[in-house]
């Protein structure tokens, strides 16, 4: 027997060094984080805006495989210590609803649906594999990855000044090829970058210059949840941000609200409600066929509106509860109250203002667009998946340091 398993024993010993170190795995884990946000906004995509072959199987090398190794593996913590939290157990159990509902989905490749699931759960992983027990590290990837994004939002910029479209609204390129997901995805990147705390000055004024260019590009897609999201943000940031400034931004929001009522902008109100309510009737006739199971996840549905026909219901909830029934809303429901409540719990730490931002800023954005949560690469990750991952990571660390304390008593 020991003849036999000479030849493994061999191979195994025969691995270059590196790939057994954990910190090689996690440097690759750091920079497909990164690559995941600029890669949304400088790939090509697929159809429908869909992620691009290349950019998923860098995806698969530099995330998705480090992040299950990490967490797999016998030494790794971050799995056992994940699972009791009710947080990430309701987050598993929405992943599962939806695995199960491929039973019923007619979906045309049911294996892509379930890699997409795992991919959502890989990049929730990664987080808390990426962050250990330092949150400067997350600081530091989210100000790399906001500065990366905000590059290439002035050269879209420039782009646009060349060779203005049609419509008169910027867009990108690939994913966020259309204005609405342009807008949602460098005003996530705008909140991140003006909460971080950057030491170095060099960098401050790298960040501070990104920001106006950030708004800038929100500006010209005309996209107004991006406007609205912006300033529900502003108005609500005394809450979690004690800083004086925090309560003159706010205001200074109120005072431009109140401008725009009295006396609204033409880009307000020329587009009208963008069918949205016509879209929102049609899809609670769909939901009213099939209230409890949903059409399955991933299942192909159009909603015909003035003459067009809707592939999705530009809103998260009820594009959630047509694909997955009621179950499946009350399930997001509960796990996108747990993560603001874990956010306003840690609401003192860098991660907790993070994901208190972020939280309000989707709720507001995706009531009107980018609903396809379960799903590719796409900006709604960052919006959802991004805080829940971070939320998640602050309540390990508190039940960690807890640990430790109680321990040295």
């Amino acid at each position: 027997m020991s003849a036999a398993a000479s030849p493994l024993a061999d191979a195994v010993a025969a691995r270059p060094p590196f790939l057994l170190r954990r910190g090689f795995w996690q440097g690759v884990l750091g920079t497909g984080l990164v690559w995941m946000m600029l890669g949304l906004v400088a790939m090509p995509s697929g159809v429908s805006f869909n992620p691009g072959k290349l950019y998923q199987g860098s995806l698969i090398a530099l995330l998705y495989l480090p992040a299950w190794c990490l967490a797999l593996t016998p030494r790794a913590a971050t799995w056992k210590a994940l699972l009791p939290l009710p947080a990430f157990r309701m987050f598993l159990l929405l992943l599962a609803w939806a695995a199960l509902s491929l039973a019923w989905a007619h979906s045309r490749h049911p294996g892509d649906e379930l890699s997409r699931l795992l991919s959502v759960l890989a990049f929730v992983l990664a987080w808390p594999l990426w962050l250990g027990d330092d949150e400067r590290r997350g600081s530091r990837l989210l100000l790399a990855g906001g500065l990366g994004i905000a590059l290439f939002a002035g050269f879209y910029c420039l782009q646009y000044l060349w060779q203005p479209p049609a419509d008169g609204r910027i867009v990108g390129e690939g994913v966020i090829a259309t204005a609405n997901y342009a807008a949602a995805t460098m005003g996530a990147a705008c909140l991140w970058l003006s909460l971080l705390p950057v030491p170095d000055r060099r960098l401050s004024a790298l960040r501070w210059l990104a920001v106006p260019v950030l708004l800038v590009f929100i500006a010209l897609t005309e996209s107004r949840s991006v406007w609205l999201a912006l300033v529900a943000c502003a108005v609500f940031a005394p809450l979690w941000h004690r800083a004086h400034g925090a309560r003159w931004l706010a205001g200074v929001a109120i005072v431009v609200v109140l401008v725009c009522c009295i006396r609204p902008w033409p880009a307000l109100v020329e587009r009208g409600t963008s069918l949205r309510p016509e879209l929102l009737e049609q899809s609670l006739h769909l939901i009213a066929r099939h209230p409890w199971t949903g059409l399955g996840q991933g299942a192909p549905f159009t909603l015909d509106v003035a003459g067009t026909a809707y592939t999705h219901s530009h809103n998260m909830w009820t594009q959630t509860t047509i694909e997955l029934g009621l179950p499946g809303l009350l399930l997001l429901l509960a796990l996108w109250l747990m993560t603001v409540w874990l956010g306003w719990r840690h609401r003192q730490r860098l991660g907790g203002r993070l994901v208190l931002a972020l939280w309000l800023y989707a709720s507001v954005v995706l009531q009107f667009d980018m609903p396809q949560l379960l799903d590719s690469p796409r900006p709604g990750w960052l919006l959802v998946w991004l805080p829940l991952a971070l939320a998640l990571w602050l309540e390990l660390d508190a039940r960690r340091r807890a640990a430790a304390a109680s321990r040295l008593h």
